[in-house]
Parts: structure tokens; C-alpha cells; sequence
């Protein structure tokens, strides 16, 4: 790296923070463009439904015991008393329904942190709408920058999960901004937070996994680490790279801009139109159109062939009949639902497995998952699925790169309501849709943080 003549050259995993944090400061939401309000607007919307739909499971009750026997949980009256424990079962209740949006160039899952943050930040700090909603863009300016300076879709395959690497951090920044802290308060604050930003939270098989508790003790850190900035505390903005080997200078990839004047990177979070991982659905969406276009009766079906880029083959891949909910996710069992019980592609409690019924058999047992070479080149740019279906000695192909809910092939209001009107059926109670969207189309944030967590405390 080369400095300006008399200036002295500074790496760049030593300017991450920092040129978040004058971002952060600068930033004001009201000079966006309207149609990008109205993306955030629709990504608050999403975030609040899946939220309401995560707190009806039983996969969020060890959890919520945990929190409980730390003596943090408390009646919604305390709320305030409470705020990261109620910004932790948030996010729990959010992100274990894989029905949240993502940023594949990043893979991480910004909503599932930064709505959460914002609706409690914003009840503690009694911030306005339009306050709120700078804190919604500076969560996802630091969580999708980290995560794409992380290399976070490649290292996803490396044991690093990227929305815990970044979601301290990304819960600092929503607090900060919202409570108006200083630039040099909302740097502490991230710094602070980055202190445990390794990402790593390990891989456990056998059910309850702490895999959302790991990230809900982060965002609780997070948003302490904010509390602790505006009281004073200071951090170290080279933190990044003395914690983790995927801070360190030759392992990242900062974005060319990402200061004062950057563009918000809010307008490249995907949406999910059911309960999927974002690896399968590709391939599950290019299975359907193939199914319909080709009318293929499913008892035909003597081979499906599914051919995704090499970095994930192996996640989707599960030969096994599911045991659990995390295994129902499998590519073999989602193109069965897809055959046999389409809308249970919309059903995120996953209370009942279908493994034994012998036509889900028949699906699951003729799938192949193959690596593609053509793929894996447009990896991470676009996480493509292709299918060949071979059915009464015919092969019938189809290829999609961009599923229902990317950037390129966007969801609307009318679509996540209808999203969250076909996941009602498989929950204790419907989700408010309409009133989430009336809600999050006028930034009532007071009223959402009610209306959530009256779905926790039922």
C-alpha cells in the first residue's frame, strides 16, 4: 500500500472502524432517495413479521430460560430496564426462522440484528421515526461493510458464521446513532463491541444448538458496548485485527468507499419468499418452475439432478431423512415439500416431519447434488440453482440466478404480506400483517416494539 506523499500509510484493517464511525455520524436519512426508504421501510416489515413468527416457536424457549435464569428477562413494563435482553430475544425470535433477508455478496443477515436494536434503542432513547430509521441504515452500512471486507461469503465455509462476526458491532452502531452519540463515541462504541468479533460459535448438531443464543449474547454485548461509550469508555480501533485471522489486512477486502459520502449498501439485501436457507432456494425455486412448466407428474420422477456452486454442495447436500428442524432444510426434503406440501415451505416450527410418507420418500431419494463449475465462477456474486428432472425418459432443465426476493427479482408489500398470511397457518396465532405494515410504512416504532413483544410474553 502506498501513502500520499508525507502521509503516513495506514492498513486497512486499522480504517474499518473508523470510516464506519464518520459515516455513521454524518449520515441522515432524509437525504435518501425515496425508493430506498421504501426498501428499508418494506425490510422493517419483514423483519417485524418473521420476528412475531420466531417468538410463537418452541425452538426460542431455551433461550428465553437462559435469560431468565440470569435474572435479565422481565414484564414488558421493564422493558426499558432491560434493553439488550429484550434486543436479544428479538433477534432469537427473528433469526431462527430463516425467513429473514440476507446480503449474499456478505452472507449475513442484517435485519435479524438491526430491527431488533432500533425498536428498543429508539423506546429507550424516545427517538422519532425519522431517528429510528438512521439507525436502521447505520446497522446495515456497518454489518453489510464488515461483512463484505470479511469475505463473509467465503468464509461461511471456513467455520465463520458472518452475521455473528458483525452483529456486535452492527448492534453498537444502531444504539449509538440512535442515542446521538459523537463520532468519536459511536468508534468507541464499535471498537468496543469488536473485542469478541471472532464469528466462530462452533458447530453443534444435537438440538437445542445455541446457535441464536451465541448471537444474542453478541448483540446484548453490542449494545452495552454503546452504553459504555456514551459513559465514557474508549476502545481500540485496531481491535479488528489483534482478534481474528479474518481481520487481518491481507485476508480482507474494504469497500472502495466507506467514509463520509459513501452510498448506503441497503439497496443489495435480498429477501426470502419461505422458510429456506438462502443456499437452497435457487435451486428449490428453478425445481417449481421446472414441476410447472413441464407438468411433470411426481411419480414420474426418475432423477433430479441439482447442481449449485462447489462452496456449498456440501450444506445442502444431506442424504439422511431429516430428525429435526435444522436437517428439514436439506435440499432432498424441500424439494419434496415443494412436490407433496407446498405451503409447509412456509412452516417454520417444522413440528412434523414427513420422512416416513413413502411419495416424500420417492422425491427425496432421487436427488443428486452436484457441483457447477459455471456456478461456482458467479459465486458470490449470484448463488444460482439449476435442476435436471428426468420423468417418463424425458429431462426437463431449468436454471434460476435470481429466486423470488433478490435484489434483481424483488419481493413487494403485497408479497411478504401473502408470505406471512401462508406462515400464519402453521403458528399459535396469525401474524399482524397488516398491522406491521401500516406500522413500519409510518416508522411507528413504539407501537412495533409493543406489538413484538407482546408475541414474547403471551
Amino acid at each position: 500500500m502506498q501513502a500520499a506523499p508525507g502521509l503516513r500509510a495506514v492498513p486497512a484493517d486499522l480504517r474499518l472502524l473508523p470510516d464506519l464511525a464518520a459515516w455513521i455520524a454524518a449520515f441522515r436519512g432524509r437525504e435518501l432517495d425515496a425508493a430506498l426508504v421504501d426498501k428499508v421501510k418494506l425490510h422493517l416489515f419483514d423483519a417485524l413479521g418473521c420476528t412475531w413468527a420466531g417468538a410463537g416457536t418452541t425452538e426460542i424457549e431455551a433461550t428465553h430460560k437462559a435469560l431468565k435464569r440470569a435474572a435479565f428477562a422481565a414484564p414488558p413494563k421493564s422493558l426499558l430496564d432491560n434493553t439488550a435482553c429484550a434486543a436479544a430475544m428479538l433477534v432469537t425470535a427473528c433469526r431462527l426462522t430463516e425467513c429473514d433477508d440476507i446480503q449474499i455478496g456478505c452472507c449475513v443477515t442484517p435485519s435479524s440484528v438491526v430491527v431488533p436494536v432500533a425498536l428498543v434503542a429508539a423506546a429507550l432513547a424516545g427517538a422519532t421515526g425519522e431517528a429510528a430509521l438512521d439507525g436502521l441504515l447505520a446497522g446495515y452500512q456497518t454489518m453489510l461493510s464488515l461483512g463484505l471486507a470479511a469475505r463473509g461469503a467465503e468464509i461461511l465455509y471456513r467455520g465463520v458464521w458472518p452475521t455473528f462476526l458483525t452483529g456486535g458491532i452492527g448492534a453498537a452502531a444502531v444504539a449509538a446513532k440512535i442515542l446521538g452519540l459523537s463520532e468519536r463515541q459511536i468508534r468507541d462504541a464499535m471498537a468496543i463491541a469488536g473485542a469478541s468479533a471472532t464469528g466462530v460459535a462452533g458447530r453443534i448438531e444435537e438440538e437445542p444448538a445455541p446457535r441464536w443464543f451465541v448471537l444474542a449474547t453478541a448483540v446484548e454485548s453490542g449494545i452495552l458496548a454503546a452504553f459504555a461509550a456514551a459513559s465514557g469508555m474508549h476502545g481500540d480501533d485496531a481491535i479488528l485485527g489483534k482478534v481474528s485471522w479474518v481481520w487481518k489486512e491481507d485476508a480482507i477486502a474494504p469497500p472502495s468507499e466507506a467514509g463520509p459520502g459513501a452510498p448506503p449498501l441497503a439497496h443489495r439485501i435480498g429477501l426470502k419468499p419461505y422458510c429456506t436457507s438462502r443456499q437452497a432456494l435457487s435451486a428449490t425455486e428453478a425445481f417449481i418452475g421446472a414441476l410447472a412448466e413441464a407438468r411433470i407428474d411426481p411419480a414420474a420422477i426418475e432423477k433430479i439432478t441439482v447442481s449449485v456452486p462447489s462452496h456449498y454442495r456440501a450444506m445442502i447436500d444431506r442424504t439422511k431423512r431429516p430428525a429435526n428442524k435444522s436437517e428439514s432444510r436439506s435440499i432432498q426434503y424441500q424439494l419434496a415439500l415443494a412436490v407433496h406440501h407446498r405451503d409447509e415451505l412456509y412452516d417454520i416450527e417444522r413440528a412434523r416431519l414427513r420422512v416416513d410418507e413413502p411419495a416424500m420418500q420417492h422425491v427425496m431419494d432421487r436427488v443428486e447434488v452436484v457441483a457447477s463449475d459455471a456456478l461456482s465462477a458467479l459465486f458470490p456474486r449470484q448463488w444460482g440453482g439449476a435442476v435436471a428432472v428426468t420423468a417418463g425418459g424425458k429431462t426437463h432443465e431449468r436454471q434460476v440466478l435470481h429466486p423470488r426476493g433478490d435484489p434483481e427479482n424483488p419481493l413487494g408489500w403485497d408479497a411478504i404480506a401473502a408470505k406471512f398470511d401462508t406462515m400464519s397457518r402453521y403458528l399459535p396465532r396469525p401474524i399482524p400483517a397488516q398491522d406491521f405494515a401500516r406500522q413500519a410504512k409510518a416508522l411507528d416504532f413504539r407501537a412495533s416494539l409493543a406489538t413484538v413483544m407482546g408475541a414474547l410474553e403471551r
